[in-house]
């Protein structure tokens, strides 16, 4: 396995991991507003993970999140292209401001979808890291 790949997908499985601990715990603002930091920390964590194993298959994709998840979908490492695109918004809107609405629901998309959708792909990757 490419090194660079190794090290985006032991950090993509830590913030996954650190998402996962958040969400076991019973939801008050204080453990909402530490689930979207730690989904925020996950899906940049993802997207990048997914970047460096398109890159290494001779992908010519920029590194962004808005190019590599079209990409990761046509390839089939994603596969419900319409959440990622939503989690790219929802990450958007929470890293540049707060709102408690928008904060509400983006912890409910996490919980509901978004976690989910990571581990999947955290799957997927980790078995297709040595094609």
């Amino acid at each position: 396995m490419d090194d660079r790949l190794k090290l985006a997908l032991d950090h993509f499985d830590r913030a996954h991991a650190r998402l996962m601990e958040a969400l076991a715990q019973p939801e008050d603002d204080f453990m909402r507003d530490a689930v979207i930091q730690r989904f925020e920390f996950t899906f940049e964590a993802g997207w990048k993970a997914a970047y460096r194993w398109l890159r290494i298959r001779g992908v010519d994709v920029d590194e962004d999140a808005y190019s590599v998840i079209p990409e990761a979908f046509k390839r089939r490492v994603i596969s419900d292209e319409a959440v990622w695109g939503q989690m790219r918004k929802f990450r958007n809107l929470t890293s540049h401001t707060y709102n408690e609405i928008t904060a509400i629901q983006v912890a409910a998309f996490v919980r509901q979808d978004g976690a989910r959708v990571l581990g999947d792909l955290l799957m997927v990757l980790k078995a297709r890291a040595d094609e």
